[in-house]
């Protein structure tokens, strides 16, 4: 519409003047009204552009306002400049407009102008306060390890005492076991845990779980750690009344992995999933090797993890049990990340819960082992 205004003022104020020429001398009444209707167009003018569209406008209607004029030649003078007089206030019209217009623009651009400076400064707020959060939540993860840090160094000592006594124990019942029996292999079983254990207080002293590039580590063929653990776990698990199955790729034999973190990763995530299952659940393992990259898989039935909780699953002390301590997944996240791995977790769509345990291997090779599930 806007486009078309200047086209459409100057058709007026032609029109204006068309009105004058065709209208009858004597008909002082119309003549009144015609001159008086100028004004429209001419304020109009003035509103959409300012002091020089009033002025324009206004010397538009003033030629317009010349048939009119006519009317008056060879009268007396001052009837005749009483006429001129209107024409001035024409243009006085359309300047006071004009003025009075522009300055409202004027103020218009500079609210506008204030208008996006807040704005801008509203969405820099916004960057600033969630930063703010970010380094709060930071901060808050900090706090809560250095609370760890304490005390993981007050319950070492206290730890490795009985810990060493455990060790002791098992090492005499090794060597005083039959060659065959099953208790030298429990016996076996438990000087291994007591190690790792030992290692994990170690990791613990730290919070770091396991440093990367802390010095050379065991290789152990990947389905020797999976076995180690499906004989370690079985016993507890079956006191519980929960069945174990795991299964490990035809292309994990030979391939070489730090025992003690992934053995100590397994463990956690196996624990963890026992303590959601009711007696009578279920607990799958699944082993898989696709390239340079080992997969393994921990499945559950039970009642999967809070939404609520799942973002912050992996953060120190946070943990959905009343008995629990929040530092297992915690760790375990740590260890996967000294492996150049990651550690992830989700909910099943079928139900339970599912955590996926990923990082790089060496030295491939295949296997046919198979462990089978505890009763």
């Amino acid at each position: 519409m806007k486009r078309f205004l200047p086209v459409l003022l100057v058709l007026a104020s032609i029109g204006i003047g068309m009105l004058h020429f065709f209208t009858p001398g004597h008909d002082m009444f119309l003549h009144d009204t015609w001159r008086r209707l100028s004004y429209f167009p001419i304020a109009v003018g003035a509103l959409f552009y300012g002091l020089r569209g009033g002025l324009l406008v206004a010397f538009l209607n003033s030629i317009a306002f010349i048939p009119h004029l006519l009317l008056f030649v060879g009268k007396s003078p001052m009837t005749y400049r009483s006429e001129l007089t209107e024409v001035l206030l024409y243009f006085a019209a359309g300047a006071l407009v004009g003025v009075v217009s522009g300055r409202e623009r004027r103020l218009s651009e500079k609210y506008q102008k204030i208008s996006m400076q807040l704005e801008t400064t509203l969405e820099r707020l916004k960057e600033d306060a969630t930063t703010l959060l970010s380094f709060e939540e930071q901060l808050r993860v900090s706090q809560k390890r250095a609370v760890a840090g304490e005390l993981s160094t007050s319950l070492a000592h206290e730890i490795k005492n009985p810990l060493g006594a455990i060790r002791g124990a098992a090492e005499i019942i090794l060597d005083e076991a039959p060659e065959n029996g099953p208790s030298r292999k429990f016996a076996g079983i438990l000087i291994k845990e007591t190690e790792r254990l030992d290692k994990t207080l170690a990791g613990m002293l730290s919070m770091t779980g396991a440093r990367a590039g802390g010095g050379e580590c065991e290789t152990t063929p990947l389905n020797k750690v999976v076995g180690h653990v499906n004989d370690t776990m079985a016993i507890r698990l079956k006191s519980r009344g929960v069945k174990l199955s795991m299964v490990c790729d035809d292309e994990a034999l030979g391939v070489g992995v730090d025992g003690e973190k992934v053995s100590q990763v397994l463990v956690n995530l196996i624990l963890n999933a026992m303590e959601a299952v009711e007696p009578g659940g279920h607990i799958a393992v699944t082993v898989m090797v696709v390239e340079d990259r080992c997969t393994l898989t921990v499945v559950d039935d039970g009642p999967g993890i809070d939404p609520v909780l799942l973002p912050r699953l992996f953060d120190p002390f946070v943990t959905g049990r009343e008995s629990g301590t929040g530092l297992g997944l915690s760790i375990s996240r740590r260890i996967a990340e000294s492996l150049c791995g990651t550690l992830e977790a989700r909910n099943r769509k079928e139900g339970g819960a599912e955590f996926l345990f990923n990082f790089p291997v060496t030295n491939p090779g295949g296997c046919n082992d198979r462990y089978p599930a505890s009763d």
